[in-house]
């Protein structure tokens, strides 16, 4: 019998984000073709971001801490991809964005050491 995926923005037992998908989206500039993806925050001191996933592909950017990133959702068929990409030793990693849309081209490990969904703040009542 298999283990149940997490809920979207969960991580599963080792920590790891295998969905993209958050609670709240991020945003787009008019015009684009891109499609809005969830917002996510870094939460490591410092986090690669690489042209591949896999800790052996080269270091294209980096983020610091607080740094807001958006999945970079592409399509596939008739729906958004939300699944992230797997890496050689399978472990996944996202391809991500700025919170506003400007591509990066680039992953980052998909590990809650690394990021969090950014959860829509709850009203006051």
């Amino acid at each position: 019998m298999g283990v149940a995926a997490p809920a979207s923005g969960q991580p599963d037992s080792q920590g790891d984000y295998y969905s993209n998908e958050g609670s709240q989206q991020g945003s787009v500039p008019n015009g684009s073709r891109l499609f809005p993806g969830s917002l996510w925050q870094v939460r490591a001191a410092q986090l690669n971001c690489r042209r591949e996933a896999g800790l052996q592909a080269p270091i294209v950017r980096q983020f610091k801490r607080g740094d807001r990133l958006q999945a970079d959702v592409g399509r596939g068929g008739s729906d958004e991809v939300l699944v992230n990409a797997l890496g050689s030793d399978r472990r996944p990693w996202m391809r991500v964005r700025s919170a506003t849309g400007q591509v990066y081209n680039c992953y980052v490990r998909a590990n809650q050491k690394y990021i969090q969904p950014i959860v829509p703040a709850q009203p006051k009542g």
